[in-house]
């Protein structure tokens, strides 16, 4: 026996229709057309009873107006800039690659996921995406928490890769308290470096269902995902053997800073 459709209020089946419209059309095809579907749902002689029936499903309402060509190319790119981040989160957490090429350490792989997406995101949303008024209430102040928790996390390496830590630590290895703080960077690099990208993700769905300036947070999170995964491969190789030990420290923050540096110009010209 086949069920009757779920009533809808007004309110729920544009709610339905705008999440819908948002994901397939971006935020700047979307608006028009919850504005277009707003005057429909809310006129006055509309019986509320006959939504579905007058104006059909909502989500395939939303699919109807969808351009197939222009939603398979964001697909396209959303599966990379996903699979990069997927690649960081995975990298963060393991500290191990399946991939190798000969003409480069690993811990150069994260930089590479990140410029990628880097500049792949801000080419797509720069061109696709739609800033809707003033900045988002919430943008400034999940930017600043980001940033406070990587900058932490990158604290906490510059304390653990101090020469006079490193020198106590090779000389006293079954100290338990210098263990404790070596053991919490590597936590601090897996768990952050994999909320990072998972951060990352969600700015880049906000990205294209409200206002492209979501993508800071994409770029901000993609950047400490990738410090994130240079710190822990580089612990976790044999370039940390490399330098002499009072320029490890030296050596990692010479190209931490760049890096860093780059992805937040790059969260800047999102907020643009």
């Amino acid at each position: 026996m086949k069920r009757a459709p779920k009533q809808l209020t007004k309110q729920q089946y544009l709610s339905q229709f705008s999440r819908t419209a948002q994901w397939r059309l971006g935020s700047a095809d979307a608006a028009e057309a919850i504005s277009d579907y707003r005057e429909l749902v809310f006129q006055e002689e509309r019986d509320e009873s006959r939504l579905l029936e007058e104006l059909g499903d909502p989500v395939q309402a939303a699919w109807l107006l969808t351009d197939r060509t222009a939603y398979r190319r964001w697909l396209a790119v959303f599966g990379v800039l996903v699979y990069g981040l997927f690649l960081l989160a995975k990298w963060d957490w393991t500290g191990w690659s399946r991939f190798r090429f000969s003409f480069a350490e690993p811990c150069w792989y994260p930089v590479w996921v990140m410029a990628v997406g880097m500049v792949l995101s801000l080419y797509w949303f720069r061109r696709h995406g739609q800033k809707n008024g003033l900045l988002p209430r919430w943008l400034i102040p999940v930017l600043a928490v980001a940033l406070m928790a990587g900058a932490a996390v990158m604290v906490w390496t510059w304390h653990v890769m101090a020469p006079e830590f490193l020198e106590r630590v090779a000389a006293e290895p079954t100290r338990s308290q210098l263990l404790k703080q070596v053991w919490l960077l590597g936590d601090l690099l897996m768990f952050g470096g994999a909320g990072s990208a998972l951060a990352a993700l969600a700015g880049l769905v906000l990205a294209r269902c409200r206002d492209r300036r979501w993508l800071a947070v994409y770029l901000l999170g993609l950047t400490a995902a990738a410090l994130c995964g240079f710190v822990t491969f580089h612990l976790k190789s044999i370039a940390l053997a490399r330098p002499a030990p009072e320029m490890i420290r030296a050596w990692l923050f010479a190209r931490l800073i760049p890096i860093g540096a780059v992805g937040l110009v790059g969260t800047g010209v999102a907020l643009c």
